[in-house]
């Protein structure tokens, strides 16, 4: 016979009543239900199982605390203790258990296959930007993105990976970890717009799963998930919230738009067009994303070194995506030039010595796939964290994680 349903409740308080009857706080999941106790006392950090039928009813005991070692500041409160505004992280995690299994759904629907992802790889990315963790010979995997490579080269034509990278922490910040989970995926032979598409998808389908109607609020902003989304170029974007029109990504258009935003540079950074262009993008991604979804596209070519450039033009065909102020995604048609991508890791290796950091070793087995011939496609990296705090309303990545990087 199947056992009765049931679950389990912790006491984390007991009081007397008049009469010598007494009243129990039982914690099941991350609510409180209080129960009337008849027969021996339980302690505080008692472990009942409960029957789930009407009325509640205990039907043993389970496990106890160590004397004096249980109360409610204790580690296992840390998912069931409730922020400010009433959430808790058991519940998150839960949201966050059903925003994966649309993920997989909508993946699998359209004949993707998913991979698992390494996460020691001997050679890592040379990015400036990305500081990748050396354990022994090997890195701890930024992304799989190269992998993924590697296996369209061998033939696979629809790819995805849902895994654990790692990278070292650029600054403090409510959105990010030095672990955190990516989502890839790539398609042989399609474009970029049907990259973009999967992403409105894979959001629109999660949203769904957890009952969304269409409307999600982001940093108290109420943004409409139902696709299709908006695209903007860079300099669209820069002349709408800026209030001036990029001639080019030079150091001097950059500059005089900084200047217009009212943003001080420091006599430092004057020289440094990298640094310079990332704080006219902080200057107008708070407006990214609100009150729709937004693709953020052609991008200056010196932001990125694993995507082509549109002829004729200083411009990478990339699309970033970002929710309600919050960069969620970052896609790009293949590079498929070999040489151009042995060159363009070599620049990100000298801006690693002019900024003074150590040198890496890139994956040369990818430089040596790309000899034999990667075909023509896109692919896309989504922050499976991120898109869970901006579908649960949360306001900071730890508030969704299992185990946050100070917390093991």
């Amino acid at each position: 016979m199947k056992d009765e349903e049931s679950n389990v409740g912790r006491v984390i308080h007991v009081s007397e009543k008049a009469g010598g009857d007494r009243l129990v706080v039982l914690l099941i999941g991350d609510m409180e239900q209080e129960i009337a106790w008849s027969g021996p006392s339980p302690v505080e950090g008692d472990v009942f199982l409960v029957s789930l039928r009407e009325p509640l009813r205990i039907l043993r005991k389970i496990g106890s605390s160590q004397p004096g070692a249980w109360n409610v500041e204790t580690d296992a409160m840390r998912w069931r203790r409730r922020n400010r505004r009433g959430q808790t992280r058991m519940e998150a995690l839960w949201q966050r258990h059903h925003i994966r299994r649309a993920v997989r759904e909508y993946f699998d629907g359209e004949g993707f296959i998913e991979i698992d992802a390494p996460l020691l790889v001997r050679g890592t990315t040379p990015d400036a930007t990305i500081q990748s963790f050396a354990v022994d010979d090997r890195y701890l995997v930024t992304s799989s993105e190269y992998q993924i490579k590697r296996l369209e080269v061998a033939g696979f034509d629809r790819i995805y990976t849902l895994a654990h990278n790692y990278r070292r922490a650029d600054g403090e910040g409510p959105y990010r970890n030095p672990e955190f989970t990516m989502l890839e995926w790539a398609r042989v032979g399609q474009s970029l717009a049907d990259i973009e598409s999967d992403a409105e998808q894979v959001v629109w389908r999660a949203h769904r799963e957890l009952g969304g109607t269409g409307k999600i609020v982001v940093n108290d902003h109420e943004v409409d998930v139902t696709p299709p989304w908006d695209r903007l170029t860079v300099i669209e974007a820069v002349a709408r919230f800026v209030g001036t029109r990029l001639a080019d990504f030079s150091l001097a258009s950059i500059t005089a738009a900084l200047a217009t935003a009212g943003v001080d540079i420091r006599e430092t950074w004057k020289g440094d067009v990298h640094f310079l262009f990332s704080l006219l993008l902080d200057h107008i991604q708070p407006h990214l994303g609100v009150p729709r979804p937004v693709f953020l596209q052609d991008w200056p070519a010196f932001e990125t070194s694993s995507t082509r450039e549109k002829p004729g033009q200083p411009v990478a065909e990339r699309s970033e995506l970002f929710i309600g102020g919050i960069e969620i995604s970052d896609g790009f048609p293949s590079l498929t030039d070999p040489a151009r991508q042995a060159q363009a890791f070599a620049r990100q290796q000298e801006r690693r010595a002019r900024a003074g950091t150590a040198s890496v070793d890139v994956d040369t087995t990818y430089l040596e796939a790309l000899r034999a011939g990667l075909p023509e496609g896109a692919g896309m990296a989504l922050g499976f964290d991120r898109l869970v705090m901006v579908l649960t309303d949360r306001t900071d990545i730890k508030s969704v994680l299992p185990f946050a990087w100070d917390e093991v």
